[in-house]
């Protein structure tokens, strides 16, 4: 017959009393960062980007545009938009054009 020791009940010398299980997200780098703000800003800033709700995010170099557009030029516009900030690598454009309902 074999024993095995198992970690959730036994914390013998050599054994990490809990898990090393990240539950913290990953952090964004400084460059992520620095991106992010300068994508904001040239969003914020361009009059074709209008009419909508735009969720932003950066992963290494990559943009992340997610969330609700009015129009296509204006989801066109900003994809552009997010191209011409430096370290930019590549541009995931998942804006959907939704019409609102007028009051």
């Amino acid at each position: 017959m074999y024993y095995w020791w198992y970690t959730d009940w036994y914390n013998g010398p050599g054994y990490a009393p809990r898990s090393r299980k990240r539950d913290d997200p990953t952090p964004v780098s400084d460059r992520d960062h620095l991106i992010l703000r300068a994508v904001a800003d040239a969003l914020f800033t361009d009059p074709e980007v209008t009419g909508g709700h735009i969720n932003l995010g950066v992963q290494n170099g990559v943009v992340i545009l997610d969330g609700d557009v009015d129009s296509e030029p204006t989801r066109s516009a900003a994809a552009a938009c997010a191209w011409t900030v430096e370290g930019v690598t590549d541009v995931c454009n998942a804006l959907t054009v939704t019409k609102r309902r007028r009051r």
